[in-house]
């Protein structure tokens, strides 16, 4: 299997688990749930999956593979969609569930929908290769 083909595959896995995050931390912020270690587990996953996905993309960028051919408008949103805006709505969504100013599980749903969209974003834009 190519590293682009792993980047695309992965891409599906991480825009599915960002809308899976979405439901799932709903659904337990309407239910008020306090003990949900196997959801913080699978938003770590993402998270993951997210660094995974990084990697791959700047190796396949060092190795000259633009993310949409030769269009640097596609190839810049591509990178900013990806990478750029999911870390900093991650590192708003980490500070503002820690500080106690919003639910954890509605800090991570609402989080969850912006990176599923932002994420799909970036897959389409990479997607016209």
């Amino acid at each position: 299997m190519s590293l682009t083909v792993l980047h695309s595959w992965v891409g599906y896995a991480i825009v599915g688990s960002w809308a899976i995050v979405a439901g799932w931390g709903l659904a337990l912020a309407l239910t008020r749930y306090d003990d949900t270690p196997t959801f913080w587990r699978f938003v770590g996953v993402a998270q993951v999956l997210l660094g995974v996905q990084l990697l791959a993309g700047l190796v396949l960028l060092a190795l000259g593979r633009l993310p949409a051919g030769a269009d640097w408008f596609n190839n810049v949103f591509h990178i900013l969609y990806g990478f750029a805006f999911p870390v900093v709505v991650l590192v708003y969504a980490h500070r503002w569930s820690r500080a106690g100013r919003v639910n954890p599980h509605l800090a991570f749903a609402v989080t969850g929908l912006v990176l599923f969209g932002l994420t799909a974003r970036a897959w389409q834009t990479g997607a016209w290769m």
